[in-house]
């Protein structure tokens, strides 16, 4: 239940973690890449986040997939912000000119609503980035996130993945919800059940999993990029070298 995903554990940028109990109005995380591999590592960057608005996570009542041109049409549905979408893909470098909507190719977006009224989404935009991000509105202002992966030797978002497996081994104190994995796990078969059936809203009575998130901060970098021993090549290169052998 630990080896979830590690885009909890990346850098952030901007700094952006809520204190508990948070009023959190409406949360969006963007991802990209493979809608079911990719889609569960994003489902679980929005959950990192809005675990820590007012009462915790409360579960989800209801999953659907749209894809194509129905995943604008709802925006102008108003069933998902398109204002989120912007602040989360604003801190992502190097996007192309235009709209997300211009770039996007194949889009998809995930529809969650929780049992608290919350309603949150994850907007796949494969072609317009390929980063991960999250937006929320607290208190009727919008702050995005970069989630920022190392693409590149030793990949320490991973490291710091391990860190927090050790941690749990050595205190049987899990450093964050395990329950998160459970439900980003149950969401994204939601989603894709959704999708496979004509892309129909499916309600997920099972997916009453309600947590509360950590008190004390996991082990998990406070800077915006990598630093430090993570790209010093002299500890790096053996560990570098015996993965590829």
């Amino acid at each position: 239940m630990m080896a979830g995903s590690s885009l909890p554990l990346a850098w952030r940028n901007p700094w952006v973690e809520y204190e508990k109990e948070t009023p959190v109005e409406e949360a969006l995380a963007i991802g990209y890449g493979g809608i079911e591999a990719y889609g569960y590592h994003a489902i679980e960057s929005l959950l990192c986040m809005i675990e820590r608005r007012r009462g915790g996570e409360a579960g989800v009542v209801a999953v659907q997939c749209l894809e194509g041109d129905e995943v604008w049409r709802a925006r102008d549905r108003g069933q998902w912000s398109g204002e989120l979408a912007e602040a989360a893909c604003a801190p992502i470098e190097n996007k192309p000119a235009g709209s997300i909507q211009e770039h996007t190719k194949e889009p998809a977006v995930f529809r969650f609503e929780h049992h608290d009224g919350l309603k949150t989404a994850v907007l796949m935009v494969n072609g317009y980035v390929n980063q991960f991000a999250y937006a929320g509105r607290v208190g009727g202002r919008v702050q995005g996130s970069l989630f920022y992966l190392q693409e590149g030797d030793p990949y320490s978002h991973f490291s710091y993945l391990s860190l927090n497996v050790q941690r749990f081994c050595q205190t049987r104190q899990a450093p964050y919800p395990p329950e998160r994995t459970l439900l980003a796990t149950g969401m994204i078969d939601a989603a894709m059940n959704s999708r496979a059936e004509g892309h129909r809203r499916i309600e997920t009575p099972w997916l009453d999993v309600a947590y509360q998130s950590y008190d004390t901060l996991p082990a998990r970098p406070k800077g915006t990029r990598p630093a430090g021993a993570c790209i010093d090549p002299v500890i790096v290169a053996p560990f570098t070298e015996a993965y590829k052998k």
